[in-house]
């Protein structure tokens, strides 16, 4: 579609293609206790992500349940060259750490550290021998150097120690709370006199103030090597974020800019629960905004090329990156971080590469909040130009969405126009009986974001309402998503943790809207309901009580939004795809499981949820699961189309229905499908399910709730993941992680492929170790009909 070039004075971007900054680094992709385990989250979310570097701490250590480092590097070794930092202080229990002396804590390194040197290991470990030393009893953001000689001395000697045990394992440090330019150079100075520098330098970037500052710093940095004779060490800011940025493509696109510029590895903060790759991961297999971002950005393949941005070092403004892929004859651009109409200009695209035209088509990667899951990136407008003369408006932009812009040569086929989208914020909603609150901006960074920096909470009265007049183009369907909070299912009147529930009226007519739970009351999901809708206005509220009942518990409302329902096919490019050997990987994404017709090639490999490859035909209907479902093809022209198709209905077995044996036992659910779930008294209990079904490989979608959890951290929510085994007709299939689920009254899905036989087959769940997750249901269905 042609697009109406923006004034004069509008906001404008440069990617300079004829000016390359190096090879793609994908450095900004890390994360610290992202993975909580070997398959949290699942491979079918890590395979996308280029992931460079991880936060680990080392096995068996007490401070989280979950991150160990071998654990975390089997799920590395899987999906990628990413290294592992081993956050070796985390083997206490406390934070902050217990002050044990450094002999005992050398003691314990002698005796965690060589189990880790194991063959699969190799590699694959990086020692951070301390965390945030001027935040512990170092104290040395006091900025005085009597105070840095302690902290010097148990350097030296605990990096002489690793240096003993675990040969030619880097380390890394010092790892302060921010940048300390005070103290470096004394660091630097001894650290070099006594052969004790870190192979990686390393420090986090934890204050809005960073995405002005952080260049600086990095500058600074260098500057204090090149002065003390030191070769450049490799860095690694393996701390960054606040939550006001964690799930925002709008914000994460400005981290990411800037460290990629730098080619500095970084990984996201941890502030929450483990496991949820620092708030893109919402379920081991569902992707948010987030998560979409992070594939976007890891797709970029090349060089990068230099990128002039309308106001460099500013929080919260327009920034971008930008990459050439000669070899594939394609080009990407990233940017984000604003809500002014702006420009984004392709300077210097070689015409012997792009021809006489160029298509550059605009996607915007949408903020679903920390546990909304989010569909691929809308496709929303299209520029046709001599490469010469590119520029690419975008208008009305969402300050926390990213906007994905893909240059290919000649001219493809025009897109229609989007999916109408509007958005209503709460706030400015007209409101009864309950309270506005800010949060996530740029003063308050710990914060949870929120659209348009508030929400509204405090509804928990009879007469609690919020009320939203919403005008739509034209009558018709429409999807509802309703972006809300919901901490542990603790409402005011609830007196155990369970999901919500709010009355929700459209134009007078009433129904029950569910929410099941979120982390606390400020990570943010979405309930989706579809609408029919008049032209014009309507009036949609959200209540405590109705005509129809009182609504059960409380919500926070953040905002309303909606898009005019269409249905139809979904386009994944083949020029953006990602390359495996000499073919190509698609991600797919299912709003719910179910079947799909994908044209566009003959034959695909399904790689599973699991990595349990599946030839599929594709001229049948295909399974795909909720979320993110890996296809593998041979090299293809053009794109995959994929769309919903009609399907055998899939056997579903409740928790009544299901043999117990062993200590496994029914328990009254109101919340579980049907009223019940399986519970577990101690080891050696099973659970057992019979079905018939024809030869072939299966979905089986495991529905199940799991609160287990320890205490002892202000911000950290410690869920424990329990396991279970599965065993098909006598046969091991898999051992499975079963990821926290918030409260043990809301069930999330855990996909597994399994080969079944003609005929009656027996599917046995079980966990030797101790308990397992507690069951509501279980559906099969066959892959390929």
């Amino acid at each position: 579609m042609a697009l109406t070039p923006l004034p004069q004075g509008a906001a404008r971007l440069t990617a300079d293609f004829a000016a390359p900054t190096g090879p793609v680094l994908h450095g900004a992709a890390g994360s610290l206790y992202g993975l909580s385990e070997d398959g949290v989250p699942g491979d079918e979310l890590l395979d996308a992500l280029d992931i460079t570097t991880l936060g680990v701490k080392p096995d068996g250590g007490a401070q989280h349940p979950g991150g160990d480092a071998s654990s975390v590097v089997n799920a590395l070794r899987r999906n990628g060259d990413g290294l592992a930092f081993v956050y070796l202080q985390d083997l206490f229990a406390k934070w902050p750490y217990e002050d044990a002396g450094i002999d005992v804590y050398h003691e314990r390194l002698c005796a965690v550290v060589p189990p880790m040197l194991t063959p699969e290991n190799a590699g694959r470990l990086v020692w951070v021998p301390f965390n945030e030393p001027d935040w512990i009893w170092y104290s040395l953001k006091e900025n005085a150097p009597a105070k840095y000689d302690r902290f010097l001395a148990d350097w030296i000697t605990t990096v002489q120690l690793l240096r003993g045990l675990a040969p030619g394992v880097p380390i890394a440090g010092p790892n302060e709370a921010y940048y300390h330019p005070e103290f470096l150079p004394h660091f630097l100075r001894r650290a070099r006199d006594t052969g004790t520098l870190p192979e990686w330098m390393t420090w986090h970037e934890l204050s809005p103030r960073s995405l002005a500052e952080f260049r600086g710093h990095y500058a600074a940095y260098r500057g204090l090597e090149r002065s003390l004779g030191i070769a450049p060490r490799r860095v690694n800011i393996d701390e960054y974020g606040n939550n006001r940025d964690l799930s925002v493509p709008g914000q994460l696109v400005q981290w990411a800019a800037m460290f990629e510029e730098a080619k500095v590895h970084a990984d996201m903060a941890y502030w929450t629960a483990a496991g949820g790759y620092s708030g893109a991961a919402p379920q081991p297999n569902l992707p948010n905004g987030a998560w979409w971002f992070l594939k976007a950005y890891s797709g970029m393949t090349g060089q990068t090329v230099r990128v002039v941005p309308p106001h460099p070092n500013t929080v919260d403004t327009l920034q971008g990156l930008a990459s050439l892929d000669a070899e594939r004859g394609t080009a990407q651009i990233l940017v984000g971080g604003t809500v002014e109409d702006f420009t984004v200009a392709a300077t210097g695209l070689d015409p012997e590469l792009w021809g006489d035209r160029v298509t550059a088509t605009v996607h915007r990667i949408d903020w679903t909040g920390y546990e909304g899951a989010s569909g691929p990136p809308q496709p929303i407008a299209q520029v046709v130009a001599d490469p010469a003369d590119l520029e690419i408006p975008v208008y009305g932009p969402d300050r926390m969405a990213a906007y994905w812009i893909t240059l290919t040569p000649g001219e493809a086929a025009v897109i229609g126009p989007p999916p109408w989208k509007g958005q209503w914020d709460a706030e400015a909603a007209d409101i009864t009986s309950g309270e506005i609150t800010r949060h996530g901006h740029a003063d308050d960074g710990n914060a949870f974001a929120a659209s348009g920096e508030h929400d509204v909470c405090g509804l928990n009265k009879t007469d609690s309402a919020v009320v939203f007049q919403v005008v739509v183009p034209k009558a018709g369907e429409y999807d509802l998503a309703v972006f809300y909070s919901h901490m542990y299912g603790r409402g005011a009147e609830a007196t155990e943790p369970q999901p919500a529930q709010q009355v929700l009226t459209v134009n007078g007519a009433e129904r029950l809207l569910d929410y099941p739970s979120t982390m606390n009351w400020g990570h943010r999901s979405i309930a989706r309901v579809p609408l029919t809708l008049r032209a014009g206005s309507n009036t949609v509220e959200l209540s405590k009580s109705g005509a129809i009942g009182t609504a059960n518990g409380e919500v926070a409302l953040d905002k309303l939004e909606l898009t005019e329902r269409r249905g139809g096919r979904v386009c994944y490019d083949a020029a953006f795809a990602r390359l495996h050997g000499d073919g190509l990987v698609f991600d797919l994404y299912a709003a719910e499981a179910g079947y799909h017709r994908i044209e566009g090639a003959d034959t695909a490999i399904l790689a599973g949820p699991q990595n349990q490859d599946v030839l599929v035909d594709l001229a049948r209907p295909v399974f795909l699961h909720a979320g993110i479902n890996r296809l593998r093809t041979e090299a293809i022209d053009g794109s995959l189309l994929v769309a919903p198709a009609t399907g055998p209905e899939p056997i579903e077995v409740d928790a009544a229905e299901v043999a117990r044996a062993g200590g496994s036992c029914l328990v009254v659910n109101d919340f579980a499908h049907r009223g019940h779930v399986i519970g577990w008294n101690g080891r050696g209990a099973t659970a057992a399910i019979e079905v018939d079904t024809a030869e072939g490989p299966h979905a089986l979608l495991i529905s199940y709730a799991n609160d287990e959890r320890t205490d002892g951290h202000e911000y950290n929510v410690d869920i424990v993941t329990r396991h279970c085994a599965v065993a098909v007709n006598g046969k091991e299939a898999g051992r499975y992680p079963m990821r926290g689920t918030w409260t043990w009254n809301d069930f999330w899905t855990y996909p597994v492929i399994v080969d079944l036989r003609e005929g009656r087959n027996t599917i046995v769940f079980a966990n030797p170790d101790g308990p397992t997750a507690e069951f509501e249901r279980f559906r099969i269905a066959p892959i390929n009909p």
